[in-house]
């Protein structure tokens, strides 16, 4: 059989190092699907229940790796089930690529209202992606998948979303299409009067910190951070997506940007560092966070700079490259720190440690060890892991942190299993959020997917009924809910299963699931306890 468009698309995606694509096969994507026929053992598909389930197994995968995975639905309800894994991406910087089947070229003028599987998708997903793409022909999709990629990867990471008409899927591929070999936009250089202006701000500062979000990460930049912490003698405060920049146990990481602990922090501050940060809605209490005057910012995107509050100076380019820049200035004319600094950022630091555990969560803390990864769902005892649950590094903790994206947890740590499978993986989910995801059951059994899934059930929507609590003179609605038997329900799936009301009991039971093929359910039963929840529950104890 001559090579069709579909063929080109996968050898496309190969080129790109895509090694992944979770997915379901339909009527408008079936020669899409047929290419995998022909395509060589470095790419594999996994058939996926429900398309919001492709797109965070994509999510996963690359959260726990860095590297793209790809997600294939057919259009209209595809896509729009699909597209919850996308916003998610698009609001927490992470590539993913997801392949939509589309209209025929006759079609195309046609009303999407009253088309089979109509909708206008490039209006939906235009604006919750870096990118959007249509080939016209076989020969266009080399540069269509380049300019994705392209797009992903230009300064913060990002989604994109390529339309993909069955009969440009289906026609012959050009015979020597030029494939994309992977590049990369490279990151702007920083200019030597921006380094120099920054260098000066921070030179005058006796009381820095410095913060961190998740673009430390995805530029690789977390040693140099480090450094320049370490240069300053500085705490470090992170952003939700700026977890494990800086491993929990080292004597500058001060934890959560916004425990009352930092905001203290901060009030004694005289200056602050920001370095790939976004300054969002949640990280800064509704930007109500009071940073210090001194403020300078270091961002790959020079329109953050300032965006969300005024600084002091700023600098844009690669964070590699500007911190290291900034780190040769400052040690010609190091600044003079407070020596007093040291003793109340070390209090701090004591203050974090004597915290208490957070049940579960610290159970989970005790069994997994340092390179294994937990996946968190949307959940009352998993609000505190910013601040509660230690990592040792950069890629140990997934969360949905800013779309919040109920249900996340389980697929999302199903993709980071297949991406990385060396790793132990467990998830943490309440009953809510693993009933909305949890036919991804069938998904880790077909392939063996060897996720521990902790599910706490106590048969409420905690959170809401403790804000309802709060906003209403205690009054709730229709936060009680019916919740399965999880043990039975994963033995179902033909997953294995089991059950128990003691939280101690759980290191055990994780370590014989991680020592297991194949998924495993722990269902840990605590019902009746919405009060002792909701009191682990952050934002609602003014935390």
């Amino acid at each position: 059989m001559a090579p069709t468009g579909g063929d080109l698309l996968l050898q496309c995606l190969c080129a790109q190092g895509v090694r992944a694509v979770f997915g379901m096969p339909g009527t408008q994507n079936i020669a899409l699907y047929d290419a995998f026929h022909r395509c060589g053992p470095g790419l594999r598909h996994y058939l996926i229940r429900n398309e919001q389930g492709a797109t965070l197994l994509a999510n996963g995968f690359a959260r726990a790796s860095g590297e793209v995975a790809a997600a294939f639905t057919v259009p209209g309800p595809g896509a729009t089930n699909a597209a919850t894994g996308v916003v998610d991406a698009w609001t927490d910087c992470v590539p993913l690529l997801l392949v939509v089947g589309g209209y025929d070229r006759p079609m195309a003028a046609r009303d999407r209202a009253k088309m089979f599987h109509g909708m206008p998708q490039e209006e939906v997903f235009r604006p919750i992606t870096r990118y959007f793409g249509r080939p016209a022909s076989a020969s266009d999709i080399p540069q269509v998948i380049d300019e994705a990629f392209q797009a992903m990867f230009a300064g913060r990471p990002g989604p994109a979303v390529i339309e993909l008409p069955p009969d440009v899927a289906a026609e012959p591929a050009p015979a020597a299409a030029p494939l994309p070999r992977g590049a990369r936009l490279t990151d702007a250089l920083p200019c030597a009067p921006e380094i120099a202006a920054a260098a000066r701000q921070i030179g005058r500062m006796k009381r820095p910190v410095v913060l961190v979000g998740g673009d430390c990460i995805a530029s690789d930049a977390c040693p140099e951070v480090l450094q320049l912490a370490e240069l300053l003698h500085a705490p470090v405060m992170h952003g939700r997506l700026g977890k494990g920049v800086v491993a929990d146990e080292h004597r500058l990481a001060a934890g959560f940007l916004r425990s009352r602990r930092n905001a203290r922090l901060l009030e004694q501050a005289d200056g602050a560092v920001a370095v790939g940060v976004r300054f969002t809605q949640i990280d800064t209490s509704n930007w109500q966070l009071r940073l210090p005057g001194n403020l300078v910012q270091l961002d790959r995107d020079r329109r953050e700079l300032g965006r969300e509050f005024a600084i002091s100076a700023g600098v844009a380019g690669g964070l590699q490259p500007a911190l290291r820049q900034l780190q040769a200035e400052l040690q010609q004319n190091p600044p003079g720190i407070d020596a007093a600094w040291s003793t109340i950022v070390d209090a701090a630091q004591q203050e974090r440690q004597s915290l208490p555990p957070v049940p579960v969560l610290s159970q989970i803390r005790q069994v997994l060890p340092p390179n294994g990864l937990i996946s968190v769902d949307v959940t009352a005892l998993g609000y505190s892991c910013f601040d509660r649950y230690p990592v040792a590094g950069p890629r140990r903790l997934m969360y949905p942190c800013h779309s919040v994206t109920l249900g996340f947890g389980f697929p999302a740590a199903l993709g980071a299993k297949l991406a990385q499978p060396d790793r132990p993986v467990v998830s943490l989910s309440g009953d809510a959020g693993f009933l909305m995801t949890c036919y991804e059951l069938a998904t880790a059994v077909d392939y063996e997917v060897g996720v521990v899934a902790v599910v706490v059930k106590d048969n409420c929507l905690t959170a809401i009924a403790g804000s309802q609590q709060q906003a209403f003179s205690g009054r709730t609605i229709d936060v009680a809910m019916r919740s399965p038997d999880f043990k039975r329900l994963a033995e179902s799936f033909g997953a294995h299963g089991e059950t128990t009301n003691r939280p101690e009991e759980l290191p055990e039971l994780i370590q014989a699931g991680l020592a297991r093929r194949g998924p495993t359910v722990i269902e840990i039963r605590l019902e009746n306890q919405t009060d002792n929840l909701v009191r682990w529950i952050p934002w609602l104890n003014d935390e």
